[in-house]
């Protein structure tokens, strides 16, 4: 099953409609609300259902976008790790060599200071931003430095084996993909 199909599924057990939907959505979430012709698109397949207007969807039905997903071709298995309720990553793979991770950050989050084991090898970070803006601080021997983050902009790494953390300071969802080499965790 498609994720639109099990949404207009969703949509017909309680017996809503897309207006109704769409007006609970501005009520949620104000200006960021997806525009009605996005949401008749997303439910009717047209488009690709993206994560934004999915998290949307899901909030204004009660539900998490996971709850949707299930039983849908976008069902995946993840591991989630939680800083925070605005806060975590998802393991997307767990049997390659290297850990792909997409971080998510909502607005005001931040991870706890992490740090590799420089006895165990020589862990590095690539970051690749998806959405938004976040900031990752490192505590390096000469002192912090900041990296701000922002869609489009180029991949950069690290050494994480320095103390390092991300943050949204931002007023909109941020995402980004971390692959961390070797494996650790």
């Amino acid at each position: 099953m498609k994720i639109y199909e099990k949404i207009g599924l969703l949509l017909k057990e309680r017996k809503l409609k897309l207006k109704p939907l769409h007006r609970k959505i501005q009520e949620l979430f104000g200006e960021q609300a997806i525009a009605y012709l996005t949401l008749y698109r997303t439910v009717k397949g047209v488009t690709k259902v993206r994560e934004s207007s999915l998290f949307q969807i899901a909030t204004s039905l009660g539900m998490s976008p996971a709850e949707i997903k299930k039983g849908t071709e976008e069902d995946i298995e993840i591991d989630r790790y939680q800083y925070s309720q605005n806060a975590y990553y998802d393991v997307l793979a767990k049997d390659l060599e290297f850990l792909p991770m997409r971080l998510v950050l909502y607005p005001g989050a931040k991870t706890l200071t992490e740090q590799d084991p420089i006895e165990l090898g020589n862990f590095i970070k690539w970051v690749y931003p998806q959405q938004g803006e976040i900031i990752c601080v490192i505590t390096k021997d000469e002192g912090i430095e900041k990296y701000y983050i922002k869609k489009n902009d180029k991949p950069f790494w690290f050494k994480s084996t320095y103390p390092h953390y991300f943050e949204n300071n931002s007023k909109r969802k941020s995402s980004c993909l971390i692959i961390q080499i070797p494996k650790y965790r």
